[in-house]
C-alpha cells in the first residue's frame, strides 16, 4: 500500500497569494491525500478563498499565534504517514510529491528528503514569473546534510517531505520562533535523521514585499536582517554548546590525515566558521583566537584554509565586521598569538577587499575609505 501524504499549508493574510500555492498542490502527478489550511487568525479573506477548494481541502481556523503554533496545531490532524509542509506563497512543481515521497517509499532508511529551490519574482505590470538561482543552494550528501545545514539553510520546508515518525521523534515547532522556525526544525530533523537531496527543481520560492511574522510581531523586509540576526543566535546559542565534534564535519573529512593530526583545531575553527556564517562575530572571533593556540608549529591545512574563506561569505550584509572597532582589535590581535593567528587573520580579511569594491559600488564612499585604512594599516 502507497504511503498517505499530508500537505499542511499554515497560512496568514495571504487571500493574494494562496490560491496559486494550492492550484500547484492540486495538479501533482502524485496526488496528496490530504491538504489541511490552517489559518492562523487571518483578516483579508483567506477564508473565502480557500473554502472555494472545500472538496479537495480541510480549512481549519486558530487564533492568531503565529507559524509555529498553526504548524503543531496541523501536525494533530495530519492523517498521513509522510509530512509535506508548504508555505502559501510558494509554488510546487507538479513532479514534487512523485520525486520526494518517492524516494522515502524507496529507502525506508531515510527520514526526509528534499529537493532544489529556485527563487522567483512576478512583475506587477505583466504577471511574468521571473525565476532566479537560489542564494544558496549545495548538492549535499546525506552524511554532510547537517554539517552544511550548520552554515545556512539550503533546504527550503516546501522543497521537502519528512517522515511523521521523524516529526514525533524531534518534537514540536518551537512558538517563540517568529522567523526561521523551520530552519531551527530542519536542524533537528537533519542530526536525527538521515536524508536524501535530490538535483531536480522541486519548489519555486516567492520573493515578494509582504510584511512576515505574527499579528502581534509584524516585520517588513527591511527589518528581515534584524529579525533574522536575533533568531539565528537563539538557533546557535544552545546548538554549538551541545553539538559534539564529530557532528561538526562529514565522517570523511575527519579521516583525512591533515585533518586527524590537528583535529582540535579543526574543530574549534568549524564553530568558529558556523558562528561568523550567522553574524556572531564576538564568539567567532574568540573561537578563532583559541585555536591559534593550538599546534602553532603545524601550518594551516587546506581544510582549515577553505574553513576560514567560507567564513565572510553569507552575511546578507548584515552585522558589519570590519566596521566595528572591537571586532577588527580582534582580527589584529590574532597576529600576536601565533604563526598560525597571523595565517587565520590573514584569511579572514582577504573579504575586505571585497566589501571596499561592494561600498564603493553602492556609493558608500565614507564607508569604502575606513575599510581601505584599516586594509592598509594591518597590510591585508
Amino acid at each position: 500500500m502507497t504511503s498517505q501524504v499530508s500537505v499542511i499549508l499554515p497560512t496568514f493574510n495571504r487571500a493574494d497569494l494562496i490560491a496559486e500555492t494550492l492550484d500547484s498542490l492540486l495538479v501533482q502527478t502524485r496526488p496528496v491525500n490530504q491538504i489541511l489550511v490552517v489559518d492562523d487568525g487571518s483578516t483579508d479573506g483567506v477564508k473565502d478563498v480557500v473554502l472555494r477548494y472545500a472538496d479537495k481541502v480541510t480549512y481549519v481556523r486558530q487564533e492568531n499565534g503565529g507559524k509555529s503554533r498553526a504548524l503543531n496545531f496541523g501536525m494533530t490532524l495530519a492523517t498521513g504517514d509522510y509530512i509535506w509542509i508548504c508555505d502559501d506563497d510558494d509554488l510546487l512543481e507538479p513532479d514534487a510529491c512523485e520525486r520526494l515521497a518517492g524516494a522515502l517509499d524507496e529507502d525506508p532508511l531515510i527520514g526526509f528528503c528534499a529537493g532544489r529551490h529556485d527563487d522567483f519574482t512576478v512583475d506587477p505590470l505583466t504577471g511574468e514569473q521571473r525565476i532566479k538561482a537560489p542564494g544558496y543552494w549545495l548538492a549535499s550528501k546525506p552524511e554532510e546534510i547537517f554539517p552544511d545545514l550548520l552554515d545556512g539553510c539550503h533546504i527550503f520546508q516546501p522543497g521537502m517531505i519528512v517522515r511523521r515518525s521523524v516529526y514525533a521523534a524531534v518534537g514540536e515547532f518551537n512558538p517563540d520562533f517568529i522567523r526561521s522556525q523551520d530552519y531551527e526544525m530542519l536542524l533537528r530533523i537533519a542530526r536525527n535523521s538521515r536524508g536524501r537531496l535530490c538535483p531536480e527543481r522541486v519548489c519555486l520560492h516567492r520573493e515578494h514585499s509582504g510584511a512576515r511574522g505574527s499579528a502581534k510581531m509584524r516585520f517588513t523586509p527591511e527589518q528581515n536582517n534584524e529579525k533574522w540576526m536575533k533568531f539565528h543566535r537563539m538557533i546557535f546559542d544552545p546548538l554549538m554548546a551541545d553539538l559534539s565534534d564529530d557532528e561538526l564535519l562529514a565522517p570523511a573529512v575527519w579521516l583525512m590525515p591533515e585533518v586527524a593530526r590537528v583535529r582540535a583545531r579543526v574543530a574549534l575553527l568549524k564553530r568558529g566558521r558556523v558562528f561568523a556564517r550567522h553574524m556572531m562575530w564576538p564568539e567567532a572571533l574568540a573561537t578563532f583566537t583559541e585555536a591559534a593556540r593550538l599546534h602553532v608549529d603545524v601550518p594551516l591545512s587546506e581544510v582549515e584554509k577553505t574553513l576560514i574563506a567560507g567564513a565572510t561569505t553569507y552575511s546578507f550584509g548584515c552585522a558589519p565586521l570590519y566596521e566595528v572597532p572591537a571586532h577588527r582589535a580582534a582580527i589584529m590581535a590574532l597576529k600576536t598569538v601565533s604563526p598560525v593567528g597571523r595565517s587565520l587573520a590573514v584569511l579572514i580579511s582577504r573579504s575586505l577587499h571585497w566589501r571596499i569594491r561592494n561600498a564603493a559600488g553602492r556609493g558608500q564612499f565614507g564607508l569604502a575609505m575606513k575599510l581601505t585604512a584599516f586594509a592598509v594599516s594591518s597590510r591585508v
